[in-house]
């Protein structure tokens, strides 16, 4: 089941990029919680639900950001614990016109083939302490 699940988050990462938010969300649990780490930068805390996700896509990155890329640079699948999946976001923010380009370590919890949380750390030891595992 679990390369199934990185399958699933490598398509997801392609509908993203693609703009197929609708796609996106099928992917995840109705009760999904998602800690993105740039959440704070537009003011968002924890994100709840999936139309929460949506509002955050559409509402947030969108007048937060000119442009806004998530891109996946590793996955690592941890069995039972989730899956790993190294990001660097980048994009240019709307107002101030400031860069970001950072890289988390994000872990994707499932159930049932669907995303029920996700959340960025900004190491893979952090990451792996949260899934419950020794780096």
């Amino acid at each position: 089941m679990s390369q199934e699940n990185v399958d699933s988050l490598r398509e997801g990462f392609e509908e993203f990029a693609r703009g197929d938010l609708e796609a996106v969300l099928e992917r995840l649990d109705p009760e999904v919680e998602w800690e993105p780490a740039i959440a704070p930068i537009l003011g968002v805390e924890t994100i709840r639900g999936r139309e929460a996700v949506l509002a955050f896509f559409v509402r947030d990155l969108s007048e937060g950001f000119d442009e806004f890329r998530a891109e996946p640079l590793a996955y690592e699948d941890l069995g039972d614990g989730g899956v790993l999946v190294t990001i660097r976001y980048a994009g240019r923010g709307e107002s101030s016109g400031l860069e970001i380009d950072q890289t988390f370590v994000s872990l994707y919890r499932f159930r049932n083939g669907m995303t029920v949380s996700m959340h960025d750390y900004r190491t893979r030891e952090e990451a792996l302490e949260a899934a419950g595992l020794e780096a």
